[in-house]
């Protein structure tokens, strides 16, 4: 089905809105980093609500009017982090196939498992950032630039730490080869973040054609993202540009599993009642303690159960693109 008027117009003007909220990016304040967070809200919104082409037209639309204000290499940056995920991620939400092709009911359609979106999703970041990363030359060489650069500021700004250099070079190396991970993991958790609130925008306004998914129980990673994990995590360990790559799959997936940790947290806690006082000192830990990270990160890791939910023919009838 071809897009209409209105479906292009609603697709340029998300597009604008999302080429807004992160072209402010480029001044570098609070006000525009703060936005950035939101920008792939409208791209989100425009394609679950009127259908992934509206979807996929603020993606191009975003892209245009980046590339016209922006430098070319800032547009291209911004298109892959951005514009790039966020029509994916919208797209698998809106795939849904007759029941009965799975061995259910004749008058349902079975909705993509939320599950698959989310692997999905987090290879498509890292691999938005592994093109980052080759285009800015993000190797060794650039690396030990970048390490002596960071050491160098931390003994500025902490004198304390000028008579121990070799601590600030040691965290400075750190921080560098664990940069490729946390990028693209904090990425994925704001583009789910975003997906998260406009399902939630398009079903106040009745636009929404999938129905509910139950996010607790449904926010899981497929058993195959643990392979590419394990394989991923291996390969961190390797020299140039091979060991950066595998850096930034390992820290996208492992994002989604940190998630699914989350979520089986919060599904587990249901109707008790200590379960607000639980989420707040398990919220709590993690701001205070890094590492309790670690904990729902292996709790993700060991479920790996897939939902998808189920309309009824006639009833949130998706559009006609199946997967």
């Amino acid at each position: 089905m071809l897009p209409t008027a209105k479906d292009f117009g609603v697709g340029v003007l998300a597009g604008l809105a999302a080429a807004l909220l992160s072209i402010g990016v480029i001044a570098q304040s609070t006000l525009a980093m703060t936005l950035l967070l939101f920008s792939p809200l409208p791209i989100f919104v425009a394609a679950l609500g009127w259908g992934t082409a509206t979807g996929f037209i603020a993606a191009l639309s975003m892209a245009v009017i980046v590339s016209v204000l922006a430098a070319p290499t800032a547009a291209l940056v911004l298109v892959l982090i951005i514009a790039l995920p966020a029509a994916a991620a919208a797209y698998f939400t809106g795939l849904a196939r007759p029941a009965s092709e799975v061995g259910g009911p004749s008058d349902a359609y079975v909705w993509y498992p939320l599950a698959d979106t989310l692997l999905r999703l987090t290879l498509i970041v890292a691999a938005a950032f592994i093109a980052i990363g080759m285009l800015i030359g993000y190797g060794d060489e650039f690396a030990q630039a970048l390490i002596k650069s960071l050491g160098q500021q931390l003994v500025a700004t902490n004198p304390q730490l000028a008579p121990n250099a070799e601590v600030a070079q040691g965290l400075a190396e750190f921080v560098v080869r664990a940069l490729p991970a946390i990028q693209p993991a904090v990425w994925v958790i704001l583009i789910v973040g975003n997906l998260y609130i406009a399902l939630r925008l398009t079903a106040a306004s009745g636009k929404l054609r999938r129905p509910k998914d139950d996010w607790p129980r449904a926010l899981r990673m497929p058993r195959p993202g643990l392979f590419v994990f394990a394989i991923a995590c291996a390969a961190c360990f390797l020299p140039g540009g091979i060991g950066y790559a595998a850096t930034a799959i390992a820290g996208a997936l492992g994002a989604g599993f940190l998630m699914a940790g989350f979520a089986i947290m919060h599904a587990r806690t249901r109707g008790a009642t200590w379960r607000p006082v639980a989420l707040w000192l398990a919220y709590l830990a993690v701001i205070i303690f890094t590492f309790t990270l670690f904990f729902f990160l292996v709790a993700g890791l060991f479920d790996t159960s897939r939902s998808a939910p189920v309309s009824k023919a006639g009833n949130n009838t998706p559009p006609s693109n199946d997967n």
